[in-house]
């Protein structure tokens, strides 16, 4: 983390999850130091990579940005990179994102956009079915 305060803070935010072996580092050189140790996912500020052409880290990466622009762009700089995700998300965006990538223990499902709209119309459906119905049983 380019910023101690923020390494810091979202370290005790996933050591609160308590699912999570968490290690800070300060940079890709130190991350490559832990030889007996191989994560799962690393997150990265952006700030780290402002003067990158390309960082390999061998495990998918999560970029950290204030921006979304600037998160998507500075994922083109990460061969490993899956998605980036604001600086100042919750404990749970965190969490989220993180069991994403390692297919882990979440439950959430992620519908997208196209999957929300065909939920809300079959309830719909479901539910002008039930009025049609109670209609025809009253008249």
């Amino acid at each position: 983390m380019a910023h101690p305060v923020i390494g810091s803070g979202i370290e005790t935010l996933l050591r609160l999850e308590q699912r999570y072996d968490v290690r800070r580092v300060a940079g890709a050189a130190e991350a490559a130091a832990l030889s007996d140790w191989r994560p799962n996912v690393a997150l990265i500020d952006g700030t780290l990579l402002s003067g990158a052409t390309r960082i390999h880290l061998g495990v998918p990466t999560l970029v950290l940005s204030g921006a979304e622009a600037d998160g998507r762009a500075l994922l083109r700089r990460l061969p490993e990179g899956r998605g980036w995700l604001r600086k100042d998300a919750t404990a749970a965006e965190f969490a989220k994102s993180i069991d994403g990538l390692v297919g882990g223990a979440s439950s959430h499902v992620a519908l997208g956009a196209l999957g929300t709209i065909v939920l809300v119309l079959l309830v719909l459906a479901v539910v002008l079915l039930v009025i049609y119905l109670l209609w025809l049983a009253l008249y």
